[in-house]
């Protein structure tokens, strides 16, 4: 019992470890090698006694990699120019909700495939499962998803057919291969391990290799545009008392890098809520547009907002042309407890509570918008994106089909204090111009405000904490690749092989 109780603790042990290591294989780190760490947890789960062990491992493996890579969270946050040191106590739920998460995956692939490889079958699909399940929903929480270890290697090219999760399941194929030998706790037979297994794993990711090198491209590619990223540096916690003073900082910077441009840019792009507090629309926003369009009187603007909206207001993205409302985007996936408050109508009690503790009043939602679709601009359809939106493939990927010519990310990611969070919201964002083989251009608060091109590679970018404005190139595009024209029946398509990998594991005399 004692030996029995030590190999557990030891295999958390290791679970955890791996999770630190897969938490470095991530960008901005992005030692990617460091991936194959998930087999550790793989080969631990198949090999443990039953699923309450199955569950340990799992969980464990979260902790480890989620303490490491989402560590910017309370490090952000808990600054007492945010929302304090409270935070520091909330914090842990969230991390007991995703070790739960990823400890009920490995104890269903434990007692849906039975101990042994069984496990590695329903496992290596199932992860991906729940991974996209994850990234979908009223929690939606997609930080942490496999794929992005790659944006920065060949393979990631393969994105334009398969996406992020299709990179997630090369992810855990490889680690399942590489973990079978070891699957099995004992083996009186040493022929029924399967030792070939990680040399096939191998022969997977340099095919993958391969492949990706081929697609990517190895020249410019055309960017017959000019765009103006305009990242006014402006203070996110004094606005209500700076409305003014923030508009003449944009109009101020637009103006100043027009000006430096050998003509006027095609498009000017102003980050994330930078004309909070400012009609735009109708009668009422006349005197706004004009100010606006006067920075640069001959370009297309898409600027961030708030609109009037039944409800209360939305999170917009507003297309002007000539001094005129041309089109609004209002977001549609809002931050869970940052944009919307679950159930604050039920126990709002609770809530003045919590927002008490931090030194908030209590907050109202944001009204979501209807659903993903091109902005018109006086340029073309693009694809925009306000913050968060921008890790979710499936939206990138809908305005394309809706036309879109480019992709455009709106941001204030001046919450991200200290720490990961922003590097790792830009590095989301670039395999969605991977997946939708579009230019993508991000003008964030104060940064990170970006281009990047259709093969996710950053062409130019701003430094962070300065007011500046960044003049680039970039292209339009009209085809729609393989994944943004299928990126809807990705959930069928990871629960179908999920299945099959059950019906493998359950089949009469496997290893």
């Amino acid at each position: 019992a004692a030996g029995a109780a030590r190999a557990r603790v030891i295999a958390v042990l290791l679970a955890a470890i791996a999770g630190v290591a897969v938490a470095a294989a991530l960008p901005p780190a992005g030692f990617a090698p460091l991936l194959l760490a998930t087999a550790v947890p793989f080969a631990l789960v198949a090999r443990s006694e039953g699923v309450r062990g199955a569950f340990a491992v799992g969980a464990a493996f979260a902790l480890g990699f989620f303490t490491i890579y989402i560590a910017w969270l309370p490090l952000s946050f808990a600054e007492p120019g945010l929302l304090g040191p409270w935070f520091w106590a909330l914090h842990p739920l969230l991390l007991a909700v995703l070790a739960a998460m990823w400890g009920l995956t490995a104890a269903a692939a434990r007692w849906a495939g039975g101990r042994g490889g069984g496990t590695l079958w329903v496992l290596a699909p199932g992860w991906v499962l729940v991974e996209h399940l994850r990234a979908g929903g009223y929690f939606a929480f997609p930080w942490g998803t496999l794929g992005y270890a790659w944006i920065d290697l060949p393979i990631a090219q393969l994105a334009d057919v398969v996406g992020v999760h299709g990179l997630s399941l090369l992810t855990t194929v490889a680690a399942a291969l590489l973990a079978a030998p070891w699957a099995l706790p004992e083996a009186p037979r040493r022929g029924r391990r399967p030792w070939w297994a990680p040399a096939v794993a191998v022969a997977l990711l340099a095919v993958a290799h391969l492949a990706g090198g081929l697609s990517e491209g190895r020249h410019d590619v055309p960017a017959e545009r000019t765009a103006l990223l305009v990242q006014g540096n402006v203070d996110p916690f004094g606005r209500a008392a700076s409305q003014a003073q923030e508009l003449e900082v944009h109009v101020e910077l637009t103006r100043l890098g027009a000006g430096r441009m050998a003509s006027p840019p095609d498009l000017v792009v102003w980050p994330e809520g930078a004309l909070i507090g400012f009609e735009l629309e109708g009668a009422r926003g006349a005197d706004t547009r004009a100010r606006v369009q006067a920075s640069a009187p001959a370009s297309a603007f898409v600027v961030g907002g708030r609109a009037r909206v039944d409800g209360g207001g939305s999170n917009a993205a507003f297309s002007l042309a000539d001094g005129q409302t041309l089109d609004r985007y209002d977001k549609h996936v809002l931050v869970p407890f940052g944009e919307r408050w679950p159930l604050v109508e039920v126990v709002p009690g609770l809530y003045r509570a919590v927002f008490g503790l931090l030194g908030l009043p209590l907050l109202a939602s944001t009204v979501p918008g209807a659903g993903p679709e091109a902005l018109a601009t006086a340029v073309a359809p693009l694809g925009v994106g306000i913050c968060y939106e921008s890790v979710f493939p499936a939206i990138s990927a809908a305005m394309v089909r809706d036309g879109a010519q480019a992709l455009v990310v709106i941001t204030n990611d001046a919450w991200f204090a200290r720490g990961d969070g922003a590097r790792q919201h830009l590095d989301m964002g670039r395999l969605r111009a991977i997946e939708t083989r579009r230019w993508l251009l991000r003008a964030g608060n104060d940064g990170i405000t970006a281009v990047v091109d259709p093969y996710g590679r950053v062409v130019a970018e701003l430094d962070r904490g300065v007011a500046a404005s960044l003049p680039v190139r970039f292209g339009l595009a009209q085809g729609v690749t393989f994944y943004a024209r299928h990126a809807d029946r990705a959930p069928w398509a990871l629960a179908a092989l999920t299945l099959l990998g059950l019906a493998w594991a359950r089949r009469p005399g496997r290893v």
